[in-house]
């Protein structure tokens, strides 16, 4: 009897879904490969191929057979719908929504492509189209609802609308009480609304379900150092710095700790391994600049600061920082006040003049070249702006400015 390799391609198509399922994905391909060669018009062969290789990580190898699979049944949505799932990986947003549009126009209930096209957008930062698309999502695939509010919350996060992101991390929970994903981004929109005992408690909970995540320790920390929980902080940061000891943030959030702990020699350790780690970043430097000048070593601190501007010429915080110790160290060796007017009309410039701190610093730069007036109307424009924490000490420079004298820090 002559060979009939239809009925041969249909067994080794059944034993590579068999495969597939025991998650046995190297046989799965060999399994779809050599019924591909029987049969390479099946455009589901293709398709089920691409699953494998999915979870082999050969996304290219998996994109190839999903091409051919959309090109051999050109009216399917499914093969649509698994190339945009894996274009999304990959980060390709916009050929993912030209797959999901046409998903949706081959079978406009796809609830699932409506969501995903959500996420694409929101991904491109289009938030208007992203929101439509999260909503009828919502409305017509509730089976993943849970999915939908968290990546609506991510959005809602990524643009500042902390009560919104809150709003729908809750309603993920409320589906699933232990989405670790979920404790974690309320946890940090309750950060950025200042209740650290909410964010503290939220992130406390993803940690317990998702102990080796270095991103939720982290979170976790600068809760704590926000709550100046200084102690806690840093040990958060020892956990995380075992598991991932190459990522500058860790350090950067531990030096800060060991800062207010007082521990200034550990403090400066950790912000030298960060800008070691990190090695275009400023911050790192300035931080480090910070410790030198807390211990009176202005010209290290000067040091530093100079080199953070070398990585990054616009950051005003460094060129603020550095135009302060200018215009107010109490060692005269150090003082330049035409260079910390300098310093500090460029902070001004990067920031808009809308940053209290920059105007504070051009204030007392202008009293240490004796320009008191212009120091006076300076001060009083920052004080304008100033946040009520401030109030008190721009007040008394303000003071101090009007009876003729510059300030010098302490």
């Amino acid at each position: 009897m002559a060979p009939d390799p239809t009925a041969d391609a249909r067994d080794l198509f059944d034993r590579g879904h068999a495969a597939l399922a025991a998650n046995d994905f190297a046989e799965a391909v060999e399994c779809f490969a050599r019924a591909i060669a029987l049969r390479p018009d099946v455009a589901a062969a293709y398709r089920a191929r691409a699953r494998a290789y999915v979870q082999l990580n050969r996304r290219t190898d998996a994109l190839a057979d999903l091409e051919r699979a959309v090109r051999l049944k050109p009216d399917d949505p499914a093969a649509f719908a698994e190339r945009a799932e894996l274009l999304f990986r990959q980060k390709a947003y916009a050929d993912a929504i030209a797959d999901c549009d046409k998903v949706l126009s081959l079978d406009a209930g796809w609830a699932a492509a409506t969501g995903l096209r959500a996420q694409c957008h929101a991904a491109l930062g289009d938030t208007e189209k992203a929101l439509a698309d999260f909503a009828a999502a919502l409305e017509h695939d509730p089976d993943h609802a849970a999915e939908y509010y968290l990546a609506r919350a991510t959005l809602w996060l990524d643009s500042a609308q902390h009560t919104h992101c809150v709003v729908d991390c809750t309603a993920a929970l409320n589906l699933i009480p232990d989405h670790a994903g979920a404790l974690r981004t309320r946890g940090l929109a309750y950060r950025e609304l200042g209740d650290l005992d909410a964010a503290e408690a939220d992130l406390s909970d993803a940690v317990r379900l998702e102990p080796a995540s270095t991103l939720t320790r982290l979170a976790l920390a600068t809760v704590r150092v926000a709550a100046r929980r200084f102690a806690e902080a840093r040990a958060d940061c020892d956990e995380v710095i075992r598991r991932a000891p190459n990522l500058p943030a860790p350090y950067l959030v531990r030096g800060g700790a060991r800062q207010s702990l007082g521990d200034l020699d550990g403090a400066i350790a950790d912000f030298t391994d960060a800008a070691r780690l990190a090695t275009a970043a400023p911050t790192p430097l300035r931080l480090r600049a910070g410790v030198h000048a807390t211990r009176g070593d202005y010209a290290a601190a000067i040091r530093d600061l100079l080199e953070a501007l070398k990585r990054n010429a616009r950051d005003a915080e460094s060129l603020n920082q550095l135009a302060w110790i200018l215009a107010t160290a109490p060692d005269d060796t150090v003082r330049n006040g035409e260079q910390a007017k300098e310093c500090a009309t460029r902070a001004c410039e990067l920031t808009g003049w809308l940053t209290p701190e920059s105007l504070d610093t051009l204030a007392a730069a202008f009293a240490e070249c004796g320009q008191f007036e212009q120091a006076v109307n300076w001060q009083e424009r920052a004080l304008a702006i100033a946040p009520p924490e401030l109030l008190d000490e721009y007040a008394a420079r303000w003071e101090l400015y009007r009876a003729r004298k510059p300030y010098r820090m302490a």
